[in-house]
């Protein structure tokens, strides 16, 4: 009888204390529509970019674009995603993920991985560019993958030209350097 006493508060406490080591998942911001809830990841400021809101509800992304620019008229483009691994089962892990892109880029598309960037908090993103084939016409995108608990992440930079590319990359590397699984804004 002591030992119940003991060792199931003992056993609660050690429960208790387990849930709180699940692996944290990225901080998605969520609104209601008349489609249903749309989500997407919770993004740092970065210089000269914002929030287009209209664009996020209609891509079901969160979808940025430079300062004072038409949002159906951008050179370039940000949107950041997240799937839930456990959702619909198209993409149950970071590999298969990039897989499917891969497989529905453009035939004859380069597809090219980059070096790894690490967000704020040490986390990897692999990056891939995926550019039209030689003389072919199309957007330039580098896409940053990465995973936080159940949640994959997918942050995608769209260029209409390889000089919007050149020039605004850096941007895109740099909000994937300040991104964190939480955002304190």
């Amino acid at each position: 009888m002591p030992l119940q006493r003991f060792v199931l508060p003992g056993l609660l406490v050690l429960l208790t204390g387990l849930a709180g080591v699940a692996p944290a998942a990225a901080e998605m911001l969520e609104f209601p529509t008349p489609q249903g809830i749309k989500s997407w990841p919770k993004l740092p400021d970065i210089p000269d970019w914002h929030q287009d809101q209209e664009s996020s509800l209609r891509l079901a992304a969160n979808s940025l674009i430079p300062d004072g620019v038409d949002p159906a008229n951008a050179d370039v483009t940000i949107q950041a995603r997240g799937f839930a691994r456990r959702g619909d089962g198209t993409s149950t892990s970071l590999s298969q993920l990039q897989d499917n892109d891969r497989a529905a880029a453009r035939a004859g598309a380069q597809v090219k991985q980059l070096a790894d960037v690490a967000d704020k908090d040490g986390t990897p993103f692999n990056l891939y560019v995926f550019a039209p084939a030689p003389g072919g016409a199309g957007n330039i995108r580098a896409v940053a993958y990465s995973e936080e608990g159940d949640t994959l992440l997918a942050f995608t930079f769209s260029a209409r030209s390889k000089a919007a590319y050149d020039a605004n990359f850096p941007a895109f590397v740099s909000l994937i350097r300040k991104y964190a699984r939480e955002i304190p804004w």
